[in-house]
């Protein structure tokens, strides 16, 4: 017992130590300069391979895209936008409940519907209390800063995938250089930073999936329940996802079945499973909008699939790991994303949902190319900049207006 205590206290005092130093250099650097000190944090990771650099990394991206967002247009009409978008309507709420007269709970109510784009009904609901309870209480508190709204928003939907995914190869000993390939894929390419500001509590129910993700990675199922259900009073679609966790899960814990068998059976119970869902949607069908962008469409879907085979092709080839249990959920939810493109409006709130997954099948990927290559730093540098001009060219092509390109946030934009 002895010896044990001062090792904790040792773990909590550089714990405190690792905070206190990301915030400060937050803010005397990433607040001011995102890009420039996400750009060096990453570099120092690979070189030092200590985590308070990929923190600063992560947190440095994120300020980056939380300050275009604020000066993202709030009401869009392109090509394939249709009536308005979610921003609209989220953003209104957020001022409206500012000086809402009549109570929490009166927002579920049909008597004190908000109405707003010359007459378009929005409503929240009871089934979906976590994001509403947030925009309300909150925009009391700050009286509808739309700042905070933007900044809590932004990073809510970013840092709890990034560490996620952080912790998740950590834990299976990938080495630094694959790490940063990974997150910055996932920060500049597998993000879709153009809708996702739009789809907002679907963004923020799949920051919930890929936290309880983690715990079922590694067997914590209380708490995995916990944020299933977190990520399912978020938005209700994230149903349909959590049940397929719990399939895989169960699948993946019978020892007797072989990692093809399992992969096997994840293909047809998801596919029964979406059938399922499939059919009650159509049974309780309700016209609903049509949000797409151009930073989302076929094109992009296209490269998709290559990915997707080409992962399939560098799992084939690669030797059993602990991260082969990640690929029965990625499976999973590429099969299920492939049923939901059998409908107008679900492909597009499950493909969204899909940004959380990507990442896991191109580990495989990066690594079979790391097999191939001798020089892994040269590929790292490589993909950074091909992954930042992907999302260069996502933005400048984008329905959404940001008042600016990508580059134009590289430092903080105050006006």
């Amino acid at each position: 017992m002895n010896q044990t205590m001062p090792t904790v206290i040792e773990n909590i005092d550089n714990r405190m130590n690792k905070v206190i130093f990301i915030t400060l250099f937050s803010l005397l650097f990433a607040i001011p300069a995102p890009f420039y000190t996400a750009t060096f944090a990453i570099l120092l990771y690979c070189f030092s391979k200590k985590s308070e650099w990929i923190y600063l990394f992560i947190i440095g991206v994120v300020l980056m895209f939380s300050n275009m967002n604020l000066y993202k247009e709030i009401w869009a009409f392109g090509d394939y936008l249709g009536v308005g978008n979610d921003l609209g309507w989220y953003s209104t709420q957020w001022f409206s409940f500012a000086d809402h007269p009549y109570g929490f709970l009166s927002i579920f109510d049909d008597d004190y519907l908000i109405f707003i784009n010359d007459g378009f009904l929005v409503k929240p609901k009871i089934s979906e209390p976590i994001y509403h309870s947030y925009s309300y209480f909150f925009s009391r508190i700050t009286d509808g800063n739309y700042i905070f709204f933007v900044y809590t928003l932004t990073f809510f939907i970013y840092i709890p995938a990034g560490i996620v995914i952080y912790k998740l190869l950590k834990l299976n000993q990938i080495e630094p250089l694959l790490v940063a390939m990974v997150l910055l894929f996932f920060l500049f390419f597998s993000m879709k930073f153009t809708n996702m500001f739009n789809m907002i509590r679907h963004y923020c129910s799949g920051s919930f999936l890929i936290i309880t993700l983690y715990f079922l990675y590694v067997d914590k199922v209380k708490s995995a329940f916990l944020f299933s259900l977190l990520a399912c009073l978020t938005h209700n679609a994230a149903v349909v996802v959590i049940a397929m966790y719990f399939l895989v899960f169960s699948i993946d814990k019978n020892s007797s079945f072989t990692q093809s068998k399992k992969i096997m059976l994840t293909i047809f119970f998801v596919s029964l499973l979406s059938l399922a869902y499939l059919l009650v949607y159509n049974l309780t069908f309700t016209n609903y909008e049509e949000l797409n962008d151009r930073g989302s469409g076929y094109t992009f879907k296209i490269l998709d699939l290559v990915i997707i085979i080409l992962s399939v092709v560098a799992y084939s080839v690669t030797s059993k790991s602990s991260l082969d249990k990640l690929w029965l959920y990625y499976i999973g939810v590429v099969v299920l994303i492939m049923f939901m493109h059998l409908t107008n409006f679900l492909q597009l709130r499950y493909y969204a949902y899909f940004d959380y997954f990507r990442w896991i099948g191109v580990i495989y990927l990066f690594n079979l190319v790391f097999s191939l290559f001798k020089f892994k730093a040269i590929i790292v540098v490589v993909s950074f900049f091909s992954f930042l001009s992907f999302l260069w060219i996502r933005v400048y092509i984008s329905d959404f207006d940001f008042d600016g390109l990508l580059h134009n946030y590289f430092v903080l934009r105050y006006s």
